[in-house]
């Protein structure tokens, strides 16, 4: 997890460093152009250099962030039965089938655990979406995030939109556990936290052979 931490914040200092280069014709060349055209060109090349940003940062997060399947591989049907499962237990968890991908999420709709985000003065809800490659015996995991609002609950629960933040990396390769794990944990021990939901997740994912990738968008 260091080595994989310690490469995407070198490969983002080199990010910046190229585009801080990419400015230099701007500065050659500021002095011969109209304040209105250079102005159109900052705008440009700023939009330019936010939308390569953001390719590369897909990439780097895509190719660095990779962990190996251990075993034999289960099949595409039998790992989303397993998945599947989680709404069968009693935890805080539930997994909702969108198409062909998987997401994870907090059962907010449920008096019991509503409650307690309110208590707790949650303001976000957390889900991780799983996009699965049969041919690879992979599954890509996006982390997304919306803002929440638990004012009476159930009924009264305001879900904003979908927002893209940045994968949660803080997850121990050793320690992941596996979803099994959230019907014998009691209310008490869960503090809300994305990698609650995300560590066992791919805990499961890797203990049944396949392949997890990060993927920004």
């Amino acid at each position: 997890m260091f080595k994989r931490s310690l490469l995407t914040f070198f490969a983002l200092l080199l990010l910046a460093s190229v585009s801080l280069v990419s400015l230099w014709p701007l500065f050659a060349l500021k002095d011969s152009l109209e304040p209105s055209t250079l102005l159109l060109v900052c705008c440009l090349w700023g939009a330019g250099a936010a939308l390569s940003f953001l390719v590369a940062l897909r990439l780097l997060i895509s190719k660095i962030w990779v962990f190996r399947g251990t075993g034999e591989p289960a099949t595409l049907e039998h790992l989303q039965e397993l998945l599947l499962g989680i709404n069968d237990t009693q935890g805080p968890v539930q997994v909702i089938r969108k198409g062909q991908r998987l997401v994870f999420t907090w059962r907010y709709h449920e008096l019991q655990w509503c409650e307690r985000f309110s208590r707790l003065s949650l303001n976000r809800l957390y889900e991780l979406h799983c996009r699965f490659d049969p041919d690879t015996r992979t599954v890509l995991l996006l982390d997304r995030m919306r803002t929440a609002d638990f004012l009476i609950c159930p009924d009264q629960v305001k879900i904003g939109w979908l927002r893209i933040p940045l994968p949660l990396f803080r997850v121990r390769p050793r320690r992941l556990g596996t979803i099994a794990q959230y019907a014998t944990l009691g209310p008490e021990a869960y503090q809300f936290h994305p990698r609650e939901i995300k560590a066992p997740v791919m805990g499961t994912l890797l203990a049944s052979g396949w392949n997890v990738r990060f993927r920004l968008f």
